[in-house]
């Protein structure tokens, strides 16, 4: 299920610095008094922690895009939690939409074996609707409809950890925070997200061409993948500085798609040659940054960190950066 839109950090700013009229337009009430948004340039990077680290947590199991006529669920999250297991990553976290599970032994078998592997799963609401686009109500009555699948395939491990569909916490400050008061009277942790690429933005387009078995334009692919991965894992780590005063343990947002899959051990090499350790999302969000409720109206959604900018009524300038390549992902292999 790929994210409908994804608040960049250049649209952060636009929101920001559209207040208040933008938010109150959005808010039944507004979280803190709007003042003008405190601009921060960031035209070079600062030096960085020497050791950041980041959970990997996947979203949309165990149906995440759509699947090739001679591949199967089981597949792909066995072959996901092999390159997991080749970098010595345990206890990854990956959010289930059971949406998919009744009646298809394919769907169960995969997450039994995601389970097998050590990996944890945790709610991602049962159909993924949009918070925008429901009510409270019919949304806390729709992640309570996911948990008799948890419980059937989490065993003993702790499922009560919450990722919003579209990282979509609420379009309003009052629907944003009757979620959180549900999920804490449930006794959920919300997955939050500081790190985030739109991987799941590929799957599409490599569907269509290998299905055409176009070799060039999976080439294409694959390198727009890693640069869009290596322009924005950067920015985003830097935002954190504004945002915290220092960089914060990171949460990395990926999709169980075949194309993810299949980027995964480039993606993790990447990610060592910065510097990057690996950890779990339980461990990383222990850091007390992730004990605030930035309560704002954020419609479309956006990352933890954006959210906390927008509660401080702050904002970044960015140095220029390649946008992510939509039009050509969307048209590629005969696509619109």
């Amino acid at each position: 299920m790929p994210y409908r839109f994804r608040l960049t950090l250049a649209c952060a700013i636009a929101l920001i610095l559209a207040a208040p009229a933008a938010l109150a337009a959005s808010q039944t009430t507004p979280a803190k008094p709007t003042t003008p948004a405190k601009l921060h340039p960031l035209t070079k990077f600062r030096p960085l922690k020497r050791h950041p680290i980041v959970a990997l947590s996947f979203d949309d199991l165990p149906a995440a895009g759509d699947l090739r006529p001679w591949l199967t669920r089981v597949g792909i999250l066995t072959q996901l939690t092999k390159e997991l297991h080749a970098a010595h990553i345990k206890g990854v976290y990956g959010n289930v939409n059971a949406v998919d599970i009744p009646g298809d032994k394919d769907c169960q078998q995969a997450l039994r074996d995601w389970r097998a592997a050590g990996m944890n799963i945790g709610n991602h609401t049962f159909s993924h609707p949009a918070l925008d686009n429901v009510t409270a109500a019919s949304y806390e009555a729709n992640i309570a409809r996911n948990e008799p699948y948890l419980r059937q395939f989490a065993g003993k491990s702790n499922w009560h950890w919450f990722r919003y569909p579209y990282l979509e916490e609420g379009n309003t400050v009052a629907k944003h925070e009757a979620v959180r008061k549900w999920l804490h009277a449930h006794h959920y942790r919300i997955e939050e997200v500081t790190l985030n690429f739109n991987d799941d933005d590929w799957s599409d387009a490599y569907f269509r061409c290998k299905d055409r078995n176009d070799t060039a334009a999976i080439a294409w692919l694959e390198a727009s993948y890693m640069q869009n991965a290596a322009e924005y894992i950067p920015l985003e780590r830097e935002e954190q500085q504004v945002a915290f005063g220092h960089e914060i343990p990171n949460v990395l947002l990926l999709h169980a798609t075949e194309f993810t899959t299949l980027m995964l051990p480039r993606l993790i090499h990447m990610l060592q040659q910065q510097g990057f350790r690996f950890s779990t999302v339980p461990k990383v969000e222990r850091n007390r940054a992730y004990h605030q409720d930035p309560a704002v109206g954020l419609p479309g959604g956006g990352s933890f960190t954006t959210m906390v900018l927008l509660a401080h009524h702050q904002s970044v300038y960015l140095p220029p950066h390649p946008p992510e390549p939509l039009n050509q992902l969307n048209s590629l292999c005969g696509g619109s």
